[in-house]
């Protein structure tokens, strides 16, 4: 190999090692971001009833003040709509989960964007607890 030439070539391995090092913490990123909303948006609950959590869903989006677009009981999922501040819509998904519990997670968009803010997830979280309470102590 001629010098100038071989010399190039080890200027280039530091720059190619760098553009490695860049993707794996790209990657490293977006998993933790996406670990993170998944913690945000999911939740499991103890029971094993999830015609009672998709109904509790039902109650808490109207609660809510969201107009169910969509509800399919058989798959589990419930697509809503409200009009306020931005278009925010949320698609619901209710699946059995391990040792008698029930998984729910939420996606949703405000003006087309993806929801990340934890704040819209929690509401949503505590009316479905409130709506469950009271199917379970059959109130109201």
């Amino acid at each position: 190999m001629h010098r100038p030439a071989f010399v190039a070539l080890l200027t280039l391995i530091p720059l190619l090692g760098a553009c490695q090092t860049d993707s794996r913490q790209q990657v490293l990123a977006m998993t933790n971001t996406q670990a993170a909303q998944r913690a945000i948006s999911t939740r499991m609950f103890d029971t094993a009833d999830c015609p009672k959590v998709f109904q509790g869903v039902l109650a808490a989006l109207q609660d809510l003040g969201f107009v169910v677009d969509r509800a399919d009981p058989v798959l589990g999922t419930v697509s809503a709509t409200r009009f306020g501040e931005g278009l925010v819509r949320l698609t619901i998904t209710v699946r059995p989960g391990e040792a008698g519990r029930t998984i729910v997670r939420a996606s949703g968009q405000l003006n087309q964007h993806e929801l990340s803010d934890p704040a819209p997830f929690q509401r949503f979280y505590e009316a479905l607890s409130q709506a469950l309470f009271l199917q379970t102590n059959q109130i109201g």
